[in-house]
């Protein structure tokens, strides 16, 4: 049976250079971004533990976007990666504080100078706190399986080395 991605040339075999194009232009903004702290000089350093959680997001999903199938590993890894950093940015935005503090700023992470016209509604909170239970726990199963050996997303039956 023919697929749809076979047909178009962007699937992982034949014009797989074409198909990780995307994965690939995400590692390059993220690690541009992990990479900003050093080389901007008008970044402000307070900005920096942002920056460097935005560039772990991107990279890590570009990565994983961007590895080819048969290295299941490294796949598993950045999976691995970008589940983490993702949860811990959700459950980050679910504890934002419910009051500005002194200078009407809010503090999101442990990072002060947020501004927001109003606080985050509850419902926000809500989906934030599904999304950081749902992501932080996939981060964990999937390390569970990278540490013991087990394919992770996108292997095959045959990946497995343990």
């Amino acid at each position: 049976m023919i697929r749809g991605s076979e047909i178009s040339g962007i699937g992982r075999g034949r014009g797989a250079a074409a198909g990780a194009m995307p994965g690939l232009l995400a590692f390059l903004v993220g690690a541009g971004l992990l990479a900003a702290p050093w080389w901007s000089a008008t970044l402000a350093a307070s900005d920096y533990p942002l920056v460097v959680v935005l560039g772990t997001v991107f990279a890590s999903i570009g990565a994983f976007a961007a590895l080819p199938d048969r290295w299941p590993r490294l796949r598993q890894l950045a999976f691995t990666l970008f589940m983490a950093t993702f949860g811990v940015v959700c459950a980050a935005l679910m504890f934002t504080p419910f009051h500005p503090d002194f200078d009407g700023t809010y503090r999101i992470g442990g990072m002060p100078g947020f501004v927001a016209s109003e606080p985050m509604p509850w419902w926000a909170r809500i989906v934030a706190g599904l999304f950081a239970i749902v992501c932080l726990g996939a981060a964990v199963l999937s390390a569970r399986g990278l540490v013991r050996g087990t394919p992770g997303p996108g292997a095959s039956d045959g990946d497995s080395h343990g």
